[in-house]
């Protein structure tokens, strides 16, 4: 089971190849990590943003 905000591997392979895509190169295993961990926390905000509208008064 994946633990909160850890997401199958396809959704990280879209975020890396649209990048490599646009920068027409490959990326370094550093920029592969800092980019799924911004993809996890901004996957996070969005969550906590969709939170506070569904249990807004």
């Amino acid at each position: 089971m994946n633990h909160p905000f850890e997401y199958p591997e396809i959704f990280y392979n879209e975020v890396i190849h649209y990048l490599e895509s646009r920068w027409e190169r490959r990326l370094t295993n550093h920029e592969r990590h800092v980019l799924i961990e911004g993809y996890r926390y901004g996957r996070m905000i969005e969550a906590e943003a969709e939170l506070k509208i569904l249990y807004a008064d």
